[in-house]
C-alpha cells in the first residue's frame, strides 16, 4: 500500500514541477496574503471630511472645532453658512461628517444649562459613521464631566447630554489578551486560517478532476489503488504545500506583524496540520462531484468565500442567526480560528482546545468518508 501511495505521490510532484510559475506563486501565496491584510487592517480613519454650521460664532464653539480638529479623526475646514447648503454637500459626498452649532451654545455653557450639537453623519460607509459617532459621544461626555467637577474649561460640546445629568461614576476597564486593541491581532491569525484553507480546499479539488479530464482516471481504475490510497496520494502533496504556506503565514504573523505568540508553537504547529487535512477533505468532496477543471475552480471559490464569510474571521460566530451559526460549523476555519487566537492571544493548552479539536475531528471524518464513497473504483 505505502509504495502505491508514494508512487502515486511521486507522480504528481513531476506534475506540479511542469508548471514552475504555478508552483512559485502557490508556495508565496499565504505570504503575499498576510502582507495585504496587514496593510489593509493598519489604515487607520483619520481626518473624515466634515463640515461645520456654527451658528454661535463664540469661543466655545471655536474650541469645539479646534478639539476636533486637534483629534486628527476630523477635518473640519468646511464651513456653511445655512443648513440647506450642509445637507447638500452630505448628499454630494463631499463631507461624512456635519456639525450644527446652535446660535445659544457658548451662552447656555455659561449659564450652566445643557445644549445639543447636532451631528450629520454618511451612513453609507458604515464603518466611518460608528467611529466618529462613537468618539462625539465620548468628547461630549468627557466635557460634561469636565463642566460637572467645576473645571470650567470649555473644550467641547455636548451631544444630548445634559451636564447636571452626568454622574460622577469613574468606570476603569482592564483589556485582557489583546491589552492595545490591535486591529492586527485580531484579523490576522483568523486570516492565517483563511490563507491555508484556499491551498488545502482547492489543490485537492482540481487534482483529481485532472485526471478526469486527461482520461487517465480510468487507467487509475483499473490499478490496485484503493479508492483511500487515491485519496491520500493525491491529497499528500497538496498537504505539504499547505503546510509550507501555513508555516510562511506564521512568520509573517509573528516576526513582521507582531502577532504574539503566548502559546505552544509545537501545539499550535500540529493543530495547524491537522486543520489543512480536514479542509483538503472539502477539496475531496468537490473533485469526485464536479467534472472539469472549471468546474472545480469555481465551486471551490465559492466555498471558499463563504467560509470566509461565516467562520468568523470578520465578525463573531455568537452574533450571528441560530441558522447561520449551524453553517458556520461545517466550516473548518471557524474552529482552527479560534485554535489560533486562543494559542496565540490567550496562550491556551491542548485543554482548552477539546471542543475546537473535536469538532474538527468529526467533521474529517465525515468529509473523508464521502470523498472515498465517491471516488469508489468505478467509472461513472
Amino acid at each position: 500500500m505505502s509504495t502505491r501511495v508514494l508512487n502515486l505521490v511521486w507522480k504528481e510532484a513531476l506534475q506540479f514541477w511542469r508548471y514552475k510559475l504555478l508552483l512559485a506563486f502557490l508556495l508565496v501565496f499565504p505570504a503575499l496574503d498576510m502582507f495585504g491584510v496587514a496593510e489593509a487592517v493598519s489604515a487607520e480613519i483619520m481626518h473624515i471630511p466634515t463640515a461645520v454650521y456654527d451658528q454661535d460664532g463664540s469661543r466655545h464653539s471655536r474650541e469645539l472645532v479646534g478639539m476636533l480638529r486637534g483629534s486628527h479623526l476630523f477635518a473640519p475646514d468646511v464651513y456653511v453658512g445655512s443648513q440647506e447648503e450642509l445637507e447638500r454637500l452630505l448628499m454630494e459626498g463631499t463631507v461624512k461628517v456635519g456639525l450644527v452649532i446652535p446660535p445659544d451654545f457658548g451662552a447656555d455653557l455659561i449659564g450652566g444649562r445643557g445644549t445639543t450639537v447636532q451631528a450629520l453623519q454618511d451612513g453609507t460607509e458604515a464603518l466611518t459613521a460608528m467611529i466618529s459617532g462613537a468618539y462625539l459621544e465620548g468628547a461630549s461626555y468627557v466635557y460634561a464631566r469636565r463642566l460637572a467637577g467645576g473645571t470650567g474649561s470649555s473644550l467641547g460640546a455636548t451631544l444630548s447630554v445634559s451636564v447636571g445629568q452626568v454622574e460622577l461614576v469613574d468606570p476603569r476597564s482592564r483589556i485582557w489578551f489583546n491589552e492595545d486593541l490591535r486591529k492586527e491581532d485580531f484579523q490576522v491569525p483568523a486570516e492565517m486560517a483563511a490563507a491555508v484553507a484556499w491551498l488545502a480546499t482547492l489543490l485537492p479539488a482540481v487534482a483529481i478532476v485532472r485526471e478526469r479530464e486527461r482520461g487517465t482516471l480510468e487507467q487509475l481504475f483499473v490499478t490496485p489503488l484503493r479508492s483511500i490510497e487515491l485519496i491520500a496520494g493525491k491529497a499528500a502533496l497538496a498537504a505539504m504545500i499547505a503546510f509550507l504556506g501555513f508555516l510562511e503565514a506564521l512568520a509573517v504573523a509573528t516576526l513582521y506583524l507582531r502577532v504574539p505568540l503566548r502559546g505552544s508553537l509545537g501545539l499550535l504547529l500540529i493543530l495547524g496540520a491537522f486543520f489543512i487535512c480536514v479542509e483538503m477533505g472539502w477539496g475531496l468532496v468537490i473533485s469526485a462531484v464536479v467534472r472539469t477543471q472549471g468546474q472545480a475552480f469555481i465551486a471551490s471559490i465559492f466555498w471558499l468565500m463563504l467560509e470566509s464569510i461565516l467562520s468568523g474571521q470578520i465578525l463573531p460566530v455568537e452574533n450571528m442567526p441560530g441558522a447561520v451559526q449551524a453553517a458556520a460549523q461545517l466550516m473548518p476555519s471557524t474552529h482552527f480560528s479560534a485554535i489560533t487566537r486562543y494559542v496565540m492571544l490567550r496562550g491556551s493548552t491542548l485543554a482548552d482546545l477539546w471542543p475546537q479539536i473535536i469538532a474538527l475531528a468529526i467533521l474529517g471524518v465525515v468529509l473523508y468518508g464521502l470523498a472515498a464513497a465517491r471516488l469508489q473504483k468505478r467509472l461513472d
